[in-house]
């Protein structure tokens, strides 16, 4: 929670920088590693009230170790995070995280069969922070030089803070809805209501947040016509992606939870119907995010996603009590960002055009599937998912959704 409410987004700023970004990584380097050294000592600090707090001398312990975690934490290289970002060399991130996974991974095992207990977990941890520390300079070496630029704080700062404000919505996002379930439902209606989830948002949002982060880098340097035309392509792909996990979901909800959970979950399966939407209106509502961070307008995606928790808690207000209806308060939330979505990827010079075309082989792949489920009591089980995969990957193929395959990235 620390790192997430002082996220200062200064590697996202100094990737959408336009002219000489390289004149700002000394200060992005030396304001990176002092917000990590602050965290690590607040929370070791704060470790004994922490562990006050829960009543467990062991929480605070465990504070303290996590504390140290954040040093080499603070120390990974943002430089690398930055060119790799802005010169489409993903493979180096790939490098440094899965580096990191598997020295958590291996950590913990070998410290599980050392304490036997929970402090394999947060040692893990830390072989972790100093593993992903070292990875960061193997892949790009960066000594940063004794100098800082307030010139340069500012303008990371002016952009970073609603790159910020984005971490906090998403994350408000992210617990709004099973928070209200679970505290007005109950706890049964909060398992039906989670697992509803976990089958509605399995890929979505992770398919969503990789294009963004790749199509962003793009953005920050594309023309103006390169722009519209990729950005066109980019709504095709989150169509035919978004169709293919929600048509399943949507129209064969019941056949596909009894298939997967059994029998007995006929309330998860209400619930399902109107979060698989809730996820398709959310890739939609996304398509904001990379167009408006690369022209340098963020705040176009904070105004987008501030309006989802507003509408989701006036609606959700009438029946608190209901796993459903509050699945059906998020699916409108989402739905009223999205033409807050589409206005925002105009002002970053998107024509509408580009934004609206698009959807029409979107909505005829779903008159075409619809009547597919109509014989879902004669179909077997897994035969209905792959016909429907099968009929929107031909129509969406046709019109160019997988285009972005043969988009030319800059180089350094």
């Amino acid at each position: 929670m620390l790192d997430m409410m002082t996220f200062t987004g200064f590697t996202t700023a100094l990737t959408a920088h336009r002219g000489d970004f390289r004149g700002g990584y000394p200060t992005l380097w030396w304001s990176t590693v002092v917000r990590g050294l602050l965290l690590a000592l607040l929370l070791y600090l704060s470790s004994d009230a922490i562990g006050r707090f829960f009543n467990d001398p062991n929480v605070a312990y465990t504070s303290r170790l996590v504390a140290l975690a954040f040093v080499p934490y603070s120390l990974v290289n943002p430089v690398m995070v930055v060119e790799a970002s802005r010169f489409f060399r993903f493979e180096k991130i790939f490098v440094v995280e899965i580096g990191e996974a598997a020295a958590y991974f291996i950590a913990a095992v070998l410290f599980a069969r050392y304490f036997g207990d929970y402090r394999a977990l947060v040692f893990g941890f830390v072989v972790a922070g100093l593993t992903k520390f070292l990875l960061s300079y193997l892949v790009r070496p960066y000594l940063p030089p004794l100098s800082f630029s307030f010139r340069w704080l500012k303008r990371m700062f002016s952009f970073g803070i609603w790159v910020n404000f984005t971490f906090v919505l998403n994350f408000v996002l992210m617990y709004m809805d099973r928070t209200v379930v679970g505290k007005f439902a109950g706890q049964t209606a909060l398992g039906h209501y989670s697992n509803a989830q976990k089958f509605a948002f399995l890929a979505p949002p992770q398919i969503s947040a990789m294009l963004s982060r790749v199509l962003f880098p793009y953005f920050v340097t594309a023309g103006e016509e390169e722009t519209g035309k990729v950005f066109g392509i980019y709504v095709r792909t989150v169509a035919l992606i978004g169709s293919l996990f929600f048509a399943p979901m949507f129209f064969w909800n019941h056949g596909l939870i009894h298939l997967l959970l059994g029998p007995g979950w006929e309330y998860a399966a209400r619930i399902l119907r109107p979060l698989s939407l809730a996820g398709l209106l959310a890739m939609f509502s996304n398509t904001v995010s990379p167009i408006s961070q690369g022209k340098g307008k963020p705040r176009l995606d904070v105004l987008r996603l501030a309006v989802i928790p507003v509408v989701f808690g006036g609606m959700a207000l009438f029946n608190l009590g209901d796993g459903v209806w509050i699945a059906w308060s998020l699916a409108t939330g989402y739905a009223a960002s999205i033409p807050l979505s589409f206005w925002g990827s105009r002002l970053s010079g998107v024509p509408y055009s580009h934004i609206l075309k698009p959807l029409s082989p979107f909505v005829l792949s779903l008159i075409i599937v619809s009547p597919l489920y109509l014989l879902s009591p004669l179909l077997p089980a897994v035969l209905l998912p792959l016909l429907t995969l099968t009929a929107e990957v031909l129509m969406f193929g046709g019109v160019g959704a997988f285009d972005l395959l043969k988009v030319k990235v800059p180089h350094p």
